[in-house]
């Protein structure tokens, strides 16, 4: 199990020396490990003398005490990967997190401020009775980076009574209220009402609303039991509890933390808790709640001046390739400077910027200023989608292929673009400014898309900025479940911070496009044809950030293609370029250029979003045609959110995983994302630590469950989404067909599965007959089986004469037992058979007893009293025990190679496999067969008689074992096959370990050690086989023989 964390360090004064506030962490460990085994570790990443880093002797300073918000964490009784120990977790040491007790059950329905759209979008601000202030300063109770608001722009009041009131505070641009000029003296606030101050738009709401219910897998995860529904919850809920609310600017003061200042971001100072631990709230002051969605209005058009000039945005209709603006007028807007209303006033900070560049009676582009469009926006605004992830709501991954808004973003208000008609988007503009926009359109994509819908690729290898700048415009990314690789991808995370990674993140878009319809020529493609076969795509999508150039000469082509020629296979590219914002001291037409050569990719785009107005809050978007944008294009208000806001948003997704498709993808299969990427089988059978007495135990419940339907033969093929992925042969089989590709895992599967079977039945009661079909011609085989107690006899197909005995072998065992059943099909002579269940073979009395001591010496031995007394031997196996054969190959039986050592004799063991597969289901015989062809047996009888099959995948998607168990109703289970031949690793690497994570290097390939490396102890065969052998002695159950005795 690996789960990642931040750890926030006291600031508290008790640090000697400079240390890191803040530090994320890669916890690896085994499943239900207690958090005091990484405390110690935990601690350390943030130093400190008052922490137990260790000293010389090993011996800690002092106590560790974490902190999940305010809830303080027990070290044995918290546990690891258990709520609110999940993915994405924020813990601090020795003090709880700023302001986590203020808001309670009872907050949740109080009046909340959801700043709907704007420059610093997407916050939500929990009201208390009193005056809460708003502006730009760090000062406000509210503050907001919205340079068009004054320091204190304005005052929301809430009454004893609950009633809600809102004042100007003698601002520069004024406040308006649904569209209504506010002065000094208080106005009533309405819920549902749009406060408009500045370019930013804020909406009274109350709490309520519901949270879907989500189910721990004790690994770090939370699964949305009822997963996702499509279109549902449109009111966005609010979360509980422990939905992880945070205090102060929403979004702004959400926690994340900030290595830079030391302490977590934002202007409450508030640290992030997850999604389970307690609220936080930001103490005196306006708090972050989670409250129900909304659908504003958007705010009232205001004059730029320094805007560039093009046709209003508020023309209804749809607009060229994938753009959409909004309807002309939103609902009670008030009439602007056009209708004679009021104008806003533009400041003296507007004016002095039109002075300096001597602009001041300098008329703007020729076809006039634009004011951006009031129009409605979408209901999945910012603050709406961090509710849905706070909650979870039924907002959250809502989209898909069906729903009208599949794979939009909105800009701003009344400015949309679908990537699923422009194919690719590019944004430019001033940095700052730019990255808030396009976080704001990352969040919607993740926030209304599910991993299995969506996954997000990231290129950051501009080399003109450093680093660590790049890694702090990113970090959020990597808390999103989008960019964990689902396809196979040679990663621990699809983000790619120099030019290898970079390199590799291309070749595996590049390959998708190889294999798609249009073949290895992708490239010549002409765009009828990329457009005809992208309209017929259906699959996952793929979106592609491309921040800035990507580097070499081959990679800015490549991007070029993918934003051309990607959507043909579900790649959409995300082109971000600094330039400057288009005014007229930079026209559209110059700020596009620069953009074109500072990411080659933007030219290819099909729409393109640039930045506009003095302090680029502005966006104007244009279709492309001929290579240059089309106008007037469409102008609106940009929304952005704050990194703090995003990070915020994504830690809160973290660790949720989609417990089922959604409505419109039941037929689907469901993504590999959210399976593990690799399993134990032990772990999945219950028996992590194998002893005697846990299989004794397991034999016994087995033997108990299976006397009143006829027996039970259960195999454990691997893990699922909920759990272990098993079938039961006798009543859902009776046989069972594996088919895969060379290197998918059929082998090491029909090892699973013999010792999954070995696990459930004592070897007096259950017989494996196992045969190799290649002649070992394709490794080792079922060999490492022969271990197990259970196996009665090992074939390998080399030898034409021990084929032929073994197929004469198992003709006379059909053949006894048509006998001996006499027409009674085997369930039901199996249930009028009173099998034993003693656990123990009797023992002599000993010489207290003969002498009539009832009290025997007491000891410190354990017995099991047997069930009644017996004074003969242990009697044999029974008459009729229930036989498995397990083939591997069975397609080198049916087509074996000419030349093939066991050619001569294949022939002899089909037709015996073919009778078994008939006549078996009434024998009490069972077939599990392996083949790489399935085209070679689909005639014989085991495949048309086999009620269970499993179809295991590619090797490279995403490895060896994943596959689906398909049952005769026509369900379809996705499962990763249990390993049981890994072997034990040594006992360092059990032992958790808590390293630093490097973001940087998420992309570079996992660190691979050869086996020789992990130890060499047993396999996990050779220690269940070890413990079945013991306990079969301790029952004294004797093996099936093969051939029966006579």
């Amino acid at each position: 199990m690996q789960i990642r964390l931040t750890v926030l360090g006291s600031r508290g004064g008790h640090q000697a020396a400079p240390a890191p506030a803040g530090c994320d962490v890669l916890v690896t460990a085994p499943a239900g490990t207690a958090l005091a085994a990484v405390a110690s570790g935990l601690a350390a990443t943030v130093g400190g003398p008052d922490t137990p880093a260790a000293t010389a002797g090993g011996t800690p300073r002092g106590t560790v005490v974490l902190y999940a918000g305010s809830q303080r964490l027990d070290p044995q009784r918290a546990v690891l990967g258990e709520p609110p120990l999940v993915d994405g977790a924020v813990l601090t040491l020795h003090v709880p997190a700023p302001d986590a007790d203020a808001l309670g059950d009872d907050g949740l329905g109080a009046p909340q401020l959801h700043v709907v759209a704007g420059p610093d979008a997407g916050g939500v601000h929990l009201l208390h009775p009193g005056s809460v202030r708003i502006g730009r300063s760090a000062d406000a109770d509210v503050p907001l980076d919205d340079p068009d608001v004054s320091r204190l722009h304005c005052t929301v009041t809430v009454m004893p009574d609950g009633r809600v009131a809102v004042a100007d505070l003698g601002s520069t641009n004024g406040t308006t209220l649904d569209g209504a000029e506010v002065g000094v003296r208080a106005v009533p606030l309405a819920p549902g009402a749009l406060l408009r101050i500045g370019e930013s738009t804020l909406r009274l709401a109350t709490g309520g609303g519901t949270r879907l219910p989500v189910v721990p897998d004790h690994e770090g995860h939370l699964a949305l039991a009822g997963g996702p529904e499509a279109g549902t919850d449109a009111s966005g809920g609010a979360p509980g509890p422990g939905a992880g609310t945070s205090g102060g600017a929403a979004g702004r003061g959400t926690g994340a933390p900030d290595a830079a200042a030391g302490r977590p971001a934002g202007g409450s100072g508030a640290s992030a808790p997850h999604p389970g631990a307690p609220a936080a709230t930001a103490g005196t002051g306006p708090q972050q709640a989670a409250g129900p969605s909304v659908r504003p209005s958007a705010p009232g058009g205001r004059e730029h001046p320094g805007a560039p000039g093009g046709a209003h945005a508020g023309a209804a209709g749809p607009g060229p390739a994938g753009l959409h603006s909004g309807p002309a007028s939103a609902p009670g807007r008030a009439a602007g400077a056009a209708d004679g209303g009021p104008r806003r006033r533009g400041g003296i900070g507007a004016w002095a910027r039109k002075w300096v560049r001597g602009q001041e009676d300098v008329a703007v582009e020729a076809v006039g200023v634009v004011e951006p469009a009031a129009a409605v926006p979408d209901a999945d605004d910012p603050a709406a989608l961090l509710l849905a992830a706070l909650g979870p709501t039924g907002r959250l991954w809502s989209r898909g292929p069906g729903h009208p808004g599949f794979l939009e973003v909105g800009l701003g208000a009344g400015s949309r673009v679908a990537l699923h008609e422009s194919g690719a988007l590019g944004i430019a503009g001033p940095r700052a400014r730019l990255m808030g926009v396009a976080r704001s359109v990352v969040a919607q994509l993740a926030g209304l898309h599910s991993p299995a819908q969506l996954e997000i690729v990231l290129l950051a290898a501009d080399r003109v900025r450093p680093l660590q700048e790049r890694r702090r415009d990113w970090a959020w990314l990597g808390w999103l479940p989008h960019v964990r690789p689902a396809h196979g991808q040679d990663c621990r995370l699809l983000l790619a911070y120099d030019r290898d990674q970079a390199a590799a993140r291309t070749a595996e878009l590049t390959r998708r496009l190889d294999d798609g319809p249009l073949g290895s020529g992708w490239a010549a493609a002409d765009p009828a044809a990329v457009r005809r076969t992208a309209d017929a795509y259906e699959g996952p999508r793929t979106l592609l950030v491309v921040d800035g150039d990507p580097g070499t000469a081959a990679l800015r082509e490549l991007t070029g293609r993918l934003a051309s020629h990607g959507p043909a296979a579900g790649i959409h590219v995300l082109a971000l370029a600094e330039a400057p914002a288009a005014t007229p001291a930079s026209p559209v037409a110059q700020t596009y250029d620069t953009a074109c050569a500072s990411v080659p990719a933007f030219r290819d785009c099909g729409a393109v979003a640039l930045l506009s107005g003095d302090v680029a809050t502005a966006v104007r978007t244009f279709a492309i045609g001929d290579g240059r944008p089309v106008p007037p294009g469409g102008t609106a208000v940009a929304d952005g959110v704050s990194a703090a806001w995003a990070e915020r948003f994504a830690r809160a997704l973290a660790p949720l995983r989609a417990d089922a498709p959604p409505a419109d993808h039941q037929g689907a299969h469901r993504p590999a994302a959210s399976l593990p990427t690799a399993a134990r089988l032990l772990d999945e059978l219950g028996l992590a630590r194998a002893t005697p007495a846990s299989l004794m135990a397991r034999w016994a419940a087995a033997a108990d469950q299976g006397r009143a339907v006829g027996g039970l033969a259960d195999v454990v093929l691997g893990a699922g989404r909920r759990g272990p992925v098993g079938a039961e042969l006798v009543h859902e089989g009776p046989h069972l067909l594996i088919e895969g590709p060379a290197g998918s895992g059929r082998t090491e599967l029909l090892r699973s599965l013999a010792a999954s079977l070995a696990a459930g039945s004592r070897p007096d009661h259950l017989g494996l007959l196992l045969l190799d079909g290649a002649g070992g011609e394709r490794g080792e085989g079922l060999l490492p089986c022969t271990e197990l107690p259970h196996v009665s006899a090992h074939l390998v197909a080399s030898d034409p004469l021990r084929m032929r005995e073994f197929a004469q072998a198992l003709a006379t065992e059909l053949g006894r037992r048509h006998e001996l059943l006499d027409g009674v099909p085997f369930v039901e002579w199996h249930g009028r058979r009173s099998l034993s269940d003693r656990m123990v073979s009797p023992r002599d009395p000993g010489p207290g007893e003969h002498r009539g001591d009832l009290d025997p010496q007491r000891t410190g031995t354990l017995r099991l009293r047997a069930s009644a007394p017996r004074t003969d031997p242990a009697a044999g196996p029974s008459p009729l025990p229930r036989l498995v054969l397990l083939v591997d190959d069975f397609d080198a039986l049916v087509a074996p190679a000419l030349g093939s050592p066991g050619r001569p004799a294949a022939g002899s063991l089909v037709r015996i496999l073919e009778g078994v597969a008939r006549e078996g289901a009434r024998l009490g015989v069972h077939l599990i067969t392996a083949t790489a062809r399935p085209d070679r047996t689909a005639g014989t009888e085991p495949a048309r008689q086999a009620a269970l099959r499993v179809e295991l995948d590619a090797p490279d998607r995403p490895g060896p074992g994943r596959g689906r168990l398909l049952y005769s109703d026509g369900r379809a289970v996705p499962f990763q096959a249990g390993r049981v031949t890994g072997r034990i690793p040594r006992t360092a690497t059990l032992r958790p370990t808590v390293v630093p994570v490097e973001w940087e290097r998420m992309g570079d390939p996992p660190a691979r050690r050869p086996v020789r490396e992990l130890g060499n102890g047993p396999t996990d065969l050779a220690l269940l086989a070890s413990a079945l052998d013991r306990a079969s002695h301790l029952v004294s159950a004797i093996p099936v023989l093969f051939p029966a005795a006579p």
